[in-house]
């Protein structure tokens, strides 16, 4: 096949990020690399600094061969604040057609931009693309979450849950105008057929749903030793469901034996381990900070299973796909796209969101299976490997390469 050139257009790009969107766009990004393609990402570490005080180092050849554009707006912390608030970033978008002017990408894929640039716009001489990684079309928060952490099902009155949020109008979330529109040649893409849905209530069209890919793991079945814990892997905030883990686990306490161990960092981050010693789960729950890379491989080898116990709409979670590239089984809740991952083919738990009572149950049940573990391992690594891996993905999003009319050029290279 012939190297066609991508351009990924981010808002935030590791390791100036904030959570699996920014993540997946480099998994993505690197895996068109090694399959010979030339890809170039342009991000924002300006939004990324209103929610973190320092910024990491970047280089202009990031990891994997990916090429790295920062845009750096000249007003600072205030850019991000007024793309917000008009979903349209100007300074931002003559840096992108600058860029598209030079690099003149085959390809053009967005990503989630808020903050940045605003809402995705086509480039004539290129394919345009749009991956939508959570609900930011339809919501301004992105979540679908009202204050109070109570799950939106028909948004109204978007400014006044904003107000509740404490965070700036988006004015352009108008009565008449409040969901972003996308253009017409340009395709867009859910990860899940939840979020499709979703998003078709609202009118906006979904072209494709093309499930979400992590890389193959580095660990072997054989690496494994006893699994002592059961692992969260993620941000700590209250709609990740945190505390009913907390609390499902003390009720569990007399029917298993497993550590807790909460990796992350978010705004709940001291209340969960006020919340430990008031339960008293001091001795066998314990909340660290981020966990990085290089030792996730050592946390792995002691865990029977990663916990996902969110209670807000979820698309396609990164961690579920980890856990089943890793071989671990997930205890996960019935929210939003997470029950289309966590089929019974995954060696995984499903449960009610919020209800502790019931996950409390899986976590016991998951214990008097330890014997049998090693099945469940073997069942989360083959549902990665058939449906959630490089192998499944990237010739799927070829696919849709080749179904776009606009591809007419390029139709001999593919």
């Amino acid at each position: 096949m012939e190297s066609l050139k991508f351009l990924m257009v981010s808002t935030h790009y590791p390791p100036a990020h904030l959570g699996g969107d920014a993540k997946f766009v480099e998994y993505l990004s690197a895996e068109l690399v090694r399959t010979g393609h030339e890809v170039h990402v342009l991000h924002s570490p300006a939004a990324y600094m209103l929610q973190r005080r320092v910024l990491p180092a970047l280089t202009g050849v990031s990891k994997g061969g990916v090429f790295r554009h920062v845009y750096n707006p000249r007003a600072g912390r205030i850019d991000p604040i007024v793309t917000l608030m008009m979903d349209y970033g100007t300074s931002a978008r003559t840096a992108f057609r600058e860029l598209v002017s030079e690099l003149r990408p085959d390809i053009v894929h967005w990503h989630n931009t808020k903050g940045f640039i605003g809402r995705p716009v086509s480039t004539p001489a290129s394919i345009s693309m749009y991956t939508a990684h959570d609900f930011y079309a339809v919501c301004p928060r992105s979540s679908l979450l009202r204050p109070g952490f109570r799950p939106c099902a028909s948004p109204i009155l978007c400014q006044t849950c904003l107000l509740g949020w404490r965070k700036p109008p988006q004015l352009w979330r108008g009565p008449k105008r409040r969901v972003v529109r996308f253009p017409e040649d340009m395709k867009v893409i859910s990860p899940s057929i939840f979020l499709a849905r979703r998003l078709a209530e609202d009118g906006i069209r979904v072209d494709h749903v093309l499930r979400n890919f992590v890389p193959r793991t580095t660990i072997a079945p054989a690496e494994f030793g006893d699994p002592t814990r059961i692992t969260y892997l993620g941000i700590l905030e209250r709609q990740k469901g945190l505390l009913t883990l907390l609390d499902a686990f003390h009720r569990s306490r007399d029917l298993q034996q497993f550590r807790l161990s909460i990796y992350g960092e978010g705004s709940i981050k001291t209340s969960l381990k006020r919340r430990i010693g008031a339960l008293g789960l001091a001795n066998r729950a314990t909340v660290h900070g981020y966990v990085p890379l290089e030792e996730l491989t050592a946390v792995m080898r002691e865990t029977a299973a990663i916990i996902v116990p969110s209670e807000s709409y979820e698309n396609a979670p990164l961690a579920a796909l980890e856990a089943l590239s890793m071989g671990m089984p997930v205890i996960g809740s019935d929210m939003g796209g997470l029950p289309e991952i966590l089929h019974p083919d995954t060696g995984s738990i499903l449960f009610r969101a919020g209800d502790a009572e019931q996950l409390s149950r899986g976590i016991a049940a998951l214990w008097d299976e330890k014997g049998t573990l090693s099945k469940r391992r073997q069942m989360a690594r083959a549902a990665h490997a058939a449906k959630f891996s490089p192998e499944v993905h990237i010739p799927a999003y070829m696919d849709i390469l080749r179904q776009t009319a606009a591809l007419t050029p390029l139709s001999t290279a593919c």
